[in-house]
């Protein structure tokens, strides 16, 4: 027989369980861009569509609002927050002074199957540009990339997994458009993003983290200024630029 204190316990828990399935279902509408930056969003509607009360759909908000991928008040009507370079230009800081470093950190703990795995998303991102399938491409590039990761401990995991995630609305917007036609821009850097993806595995299968780290390093700054090319602008106080010097000059003196 259950008591009324199993059954609190169970109905929480169940609370508590749509609430992760608002929020992971809207992230990744947001991230993948089915939710467009500065789209409107209907709490009614949202509740009809996902099938929820709006007790889970306002706490799986608050969890979006503190992430920065939606803005608004609660009382009127929240929006996909808008891309800002300011913005990208941080989480490319971020990645460019982490994401080096815990390669270098994960390298020692990695095991034959994170290699194996490392070498099966090289190849599934060599096959999706050959057939211009950029949804295979995007799921093997984060496996990819955090992959050559996996290992450094579980908070930097954690952030990086949080930064890639952010950065692919920026990716998929400036990046990764046009990539139907072969003889695009978009198509051409991508190729040339696929073979520096080569070179940073045969480093890594190596074992050689220097050469891995420095070919990591500008892949994300190469990428970093292919965004502000297409944007055509960028944001006034850079962060990522004082990254790059700071980690140039420590470079050059070791």
């Amino acid at each position: 027989m259950s008591t009324v204190g199993d059954k609190a316990e169970t109905e929480s828990v169940g609370v508590d369980d749509r609430v992760e399935y608002v929020y992971q279902r809207l992230r990744a509408e947001i991230l993948s861009g089915e939710l467009a930056p500065g789209h409107v969003l209907s709490q009614v509607q949202l509740a009809a569509r996902l099938s929820t009360s709006r007790t889970p759909l306002r706490e799986a908000l608050k969890r979006l609002l503190a992430e920065n991928l939606v803005v608004g008040d609660f009382n009127r009507r929240m929006r996909v927050s808008e891309l800002e370079l300011q913005d990208f230009d941080q989480i490319y800081a971020l990645r460019l002074a982490v994401e080096p470093m815990s390669v270098t950190a994960a390298m020692p703990t990695w095991i034959d199957a994170d290699r194996e795995r490392l070498v099966q998303s090289e190849h599934a991102m060599e096959e999706a540009v050959s057939r211009l399938d950029i949804g295979r491409f995007r799921r093997a590039h984060r496996d990819f990339h955090l992959g050559l990761t996996r290992g450094s401990g579980d908070r930097i995991e954690r952030l990086l997994e949080d930064l890639w995630d952010n950065s692919e609305r920026y990716r998929l917007t400036y990046l990764h458009h046009d990539y139907d036609d072969p003889d695009s821009k978009a198509s051409e850097q991508l190729r040339t993003s696929q073979a520096e993806h080569r070179q940073i595995l045969v480093a890594a299968l190596a074992g050689d983290a220097a050469a891995c780290t420095a070919e990591l390093f500008a892949h994300i700054h190469r990428s970093l200024e292919i965004v502000y090319e297409v944007a055509a602008a960028r944001p006034q106080a850079r962060v990522a630029s004082v990254v790059l010097q700071q980690l140039r000059a420590h470079l050059a003196t070791t």
